[in-house]
């Protein structure tokens, strides 16, 4: 497992690709395709907005077992990705809490956003060669009207630390892991094939019986009212 681990504006982003990314886009491609028609407008279609519009998958691929083998192996990048930042798993229980998938056809894109309701997030990509790379935005900006922004009369030079923006590959068979806090874009797809991804968000909870007042306890001791 070949891994880059870079940190962009002080959050953690990995970059890896699938071992057996082909076999496994294989299977899932013609199912997302079958079930995706793509909109007239500028915005990529994705499955978890309007899901009574398809007619077998939503924002729960996580769940589907067409896609196990794909969750399998993002699974395993997950653990790597919090292993590296030497998260004590011992006392974490992981849950991918909804995955979907996007499609961007011609001239299309995925405009700026971030999750709110995770703590990391990923994108797989089954396919997505020149068509459109994955831009990580500052969040400097959004978080206060004070701020100095990134142009070239007001710094010596750019690196990950001091830029507004940062461009990660998207490649078929890339899977891309990082905190949900981070706002992100893709730029836009100028070729004639659609472009596919798959994103998914985690939260991280408290295993039963471990108690913590700054985690999320276990979801045992949660009270539906």
């Amino acid at each position: 497992m070949k891994v880059q681990f870079n940190k962009f504006f002080g959050d953690n982003v990995y970059l890896s690709k699938l071992d057996n990314f082909e076999k496994i886009n294989d299977k899932i491609i013609p199912i997302i395709e079958k079930d995706i028609t793509p909109t007239n407008s500028q915005y990529a279609r994705t499955t978890d907005v309007k899901p009574k519009e398809l007619q077998e998958i939503d924002d729960n691929l996580h769940l589907n077992k067409k896609f196990k083998t794909l969750y399998n192996e993002v699974q395993k990048h997950i653990f790597e990705y919090l292993k590296i930042q030497k998260y004590n798993l011992e006392v974490f229980d992981i849950y991918i809490l909804k995955s979907w998938a996007t499609l961007s056809a011609k001239e299309q894109y995925i405009h700026m956003h971030k999750h709110m309701a995770s703590h990391i997030s990923f994108v797989y990509y089954p396919r997505a060669n020149d068509q459109g790379n994955l831009k990580f935005i500052s969040n400097l900006g959004y978080d206060t009207h004070m701020y100095i922004p990134s142009r070239e009369e007001y710094f010596t030079e750019f690196d990950n630390v001091n830029y507004s923006n940062i461009t990660v590959p998207a490649e078929t068979g890339n899977i891309v892991i990082f905190p949900s806090k981070l706002f992100h874009e893709t730029e836009i797809n100028t070729t004639d094939q659609s472009r596919i991804s798959i994103s998914g968000d985690v939260l991280i909870t408290m295993k039963p019986g471990i108690k913590s007042e700054h985690c999320f306890p276990s979801p045992n001791t949660w009270l539906k009212i």
